[in-house]
């Protein structure tokens, strides 16, 4: 269940690479993916989802850990329990323990208790779903993804890998192919928690097999862009013009991203274009802004915008002047907010409003 999948993968006219991926993962383990603040998220909420609808998965599909490390002192062991009885045994316990706060989540269900509490008591057990974008990844995937590190060879033994699939394209032939998930483990020296490093290792793999368009100044990166059918938006909503299309699929794309936070993993739902345009309008109004959803689709700056826009900020263009007598270099340049070579759909709304006032 812990998956990675591309769903927008952009290069700048400058080089800069934006990608957007939709991620799986063990519910307890949000809180590290959240430390990375270049990153921008938007995350399934157990404030939004029905109880009902989060019961139904934790009953089928609870989570169960990839495998039992043994107690050990700080914050990452290298032990694991290796006894096949015990290990069921513990794979039981985690299953009658879901089983325990089903029925908890159900006796606050049924005497009219919100969801907002009663889904705490399945989040340890449930499976969540995150929309991830971001230009600058490498922090996160050398915190974060795993350190393989092999035995046998000299030249293996020196160079720590961040995922399997690495390893067998560097090494088609070796002993490691029929390692189980625990033999991988026991032979990674990652200092995250194990959830942890097997999604930043989707994550790292997805990334790699992704081939990102090169887009021209003015593009669009658009995450769910491929499921936005043409034709389907001219015969719904009657918008022939590219640039019309182009900006309406920004805005399909926004409402998608804003549904993330009341979906359901296995239970995603196709809704109209229509009602996706109702969501991003009423979004785009609210006082105060819900602001995280605009932040996923971006423009492809110019060389203009790329040499204005300095350490987050626009200038000149876009609303500011530096000083004459300061200097930057080429690394202060293209920024916008926590991207670097776009700009976030975000940010030209809240000018516009800034502008409006």
């Amino acid at each position: 269940m812990i998956q990675a999948k591309i769903v927008a993968d952009s290069l700048s006219p400058q080089g800069q690479r934006l990608s957007s991926l939709i991620v799986t993962f063990p519910r307890f383990i949000l809180a590290e993916l959240n430390t990375h603040r270049m990153l921008s998220k938007n995350s399934a909420s157990s404030r939004a989802i029905p109880t009902h609808k989060l019961l139904k998965m934790v009953e089928e599909n609870p989570f169960i850990p990839i495998a039992w490390q043994k107690e050990h002192k700080g914050m990452q062991g290298t032990e694991y329990i290796t006894n096949d009885l015990e290990i069921a045994s513990l794979d039981l316990w985690q299953r009658q323990s879901a089983e325990v706060a089903c029925n908890r989540a159900k006796w606050l269900m049924e005497r009219g208790v919100t969801k907002q509490l009663a889904n705490r008591y399945l989040e340890p057990f449930m499976w969540h779903t995150v929309l991830i974008s971001g230009t600058e990844w490498e922090n996160f995937f050398e915190l974060r993804c795993p350190q393989y590190v092999l035995k046998g060879s000299d030249e293996i033994e020196t160079v720590p890998y961040r995922s399997k699939k690495d390893i067998f394209t560097r090494y088609p032939e070796g002993d490691f192919y029929g390692w189980t998930e625990l033999e991988w483990l026991q032979n990674n020296k990652g200092m995250a928690e194990i959830h942890m490093m097997a999604l930043a290792e989707a994550m790292w793999d997805a990334m790699n097999d992704s081939a990102p368009k090169r887009l021209q100044a003015g593009e669009w990166h658009i995450p769910f862009g491929e499921k936005i059918d043409n034709e389907q938006l001219f015969n719904t909503l009657g918008y022939e013009d590219p640039i019309m299309r182009e900006e309406l699929k920004v805005k399909l794309s926004t409402a998608m991203a804003a549904r993330t936070s009341y979906t359901v993993v296995g239970d995603e739902k196709e809704v109209s274009y229509e009602t996706l345009l109702g969501i991003h309008d009423k979004m785009a109004v609210q006082v105060p802004f819900h602001a995280s959803p605009f932040e996923h689709c971006a423009r492809a700056m110019d060389d203009k915008e790329h040499y204005n826009f300095v350490r987050g900020e626009g200038y000149n263009d876009y609303g500011g002047m530096f000083s004459s007598d300061q200097t930057f270099n080429d690394a202060d340049r293209g920024w916008c907010r926590n991207y670097r070579g776009f700009i976030q759909y975000r940010h030209i709304l809240e000018n516009e409003n800034s502008t409006r006032r």
